[in-house]
């Protein structure tokens, strides 16, 4: 298949991409032209876009692809309570503008990365059929995108949205303080002597691997048509645990400095992914193994 995935140069994206060009697929990325830094996105044909500004998306071959997969967002719950508008118009301004280049250009299907931000704050297991209350910004601008996804199924665009839990591993930007808890922490932990801690430390996140996210959205190419799924590990980790678990991995003791939470920020969140995993997909990698990994990779990106 003939395949786009904006925010092609992100971590979610860089990975998906390997992982279709490996299965045959045809694939180009779209991102901002300062995202496209990775010699391996030299081996793609890439766009230079903004995906909040309709006007450049007559740079993408109109009459090409049979496929979009939908990952451009800005993804800091932080960020987006402090500018609300970023988010308004990337992710919900941004989502219109690829749906109506999926429309003019007769895309056959959409897979959009939606997450588990949308629900706010739950208590127990999240199933994809409880009530959306997102608590942030970002959360709220996720519920629309969907809305907008699902809306544009009448032009016979068919979609998969998918409900991201906390995607971490190789690849993630360490560099980003402000997105991705596990890469905030360990970043802190390889490079200061002591890591700050936003919340309580007995918040608590489900860890998906990056591979097993891969592994899912690959999954909808071919099914899932008109489905809505979590990706998660259905593992509870809190914080404190996670520490841990990373300071183990350096071999170093170092103070942990609790400076106060940000709006919008939830207590907890599990997935209940029973839905994908009657697909046959499965979580394959443990917590402590993929922050391993993470590990090693965070140790030649930041040393």
């Amino acid at each position: 298949m003939r395949i786009l995935i904006t925010g092609g140069a992100g971590f979610i994206g860089t990975a998906l991409a390997k992982a279709l060009t490996s299965e045959g697929h045809d694939v180009r990325l779209l991102d901002l032209d300062s995202k496209f830094s990775s010699q391996e996105h030299s081996k793609f044909i890439c766009y230079s876009v903004d995906i909040r500004k309709q006007s450049e998306f007559s740079l993408i071959d109109s009459d090409y692809f049979d496929a979009i997969y939908h990952l451009a967002a800005q993804t800091s719950g932080a960020i987006s309570q402090e500018q609300p508008e970023l988010d308004a118009d990337t992710n919900f301004k941004g989502t219109l503008n690829v749906l109506n280049f999926a429309r003019r250009a007769k895309v056959k299907k959409i897979i959009f990365s939606s997450s588990m931000a949308a629900y706010g704050e739950k208590k127990g297991m999240i199933f994809e059929d409880d009530v959306l209350e997102p608590v942030s910004v970002y959360g709220c601008t996720k519920v629309a995108g969907e809305v907008l996804v699902r809306s544009f199924s009448q032009y016979n665009i068919d979609f998969t949205i998918f409900r991201l839990f906390n995607v971490y591993g190789p690849g993630q930007d360490m560099s980003n303080l402000r997105q991705g808890m596990a890469s905030i922490f360990m970043a802190q932990a390889i490079m200061n002597d002591e890591i700050k801690v936003t919340g309580s430390l007995d918040r608590y996140r489900d860890f998906v691997y990056i591979d097993d996210v891969v592994s899912a959205l690959l999954i909808a190419l071919d099914d899932l048509s008109g489905k809505t799924l979590n990706v998660g590990s259905g593992t509870k980790l809190t914080v404190a645990n996670l520490l841990e678990k990373i300071l183990k991995i350096e071999e170093r003791n170092l103070k942990i400095e609790n400076i106060g939470g940000h709006e919008g920020d939830i207590h907890g969140s599990i997935a209940n992914a029973e839905y994908l995993r009657s697909t046959g997909w499965e979580p394959q990698v443990l917590i402590d193994d993929g922050l391993l990994a993470m590990h090693q990779y965070a140790r030649k990106v930041l040393k």
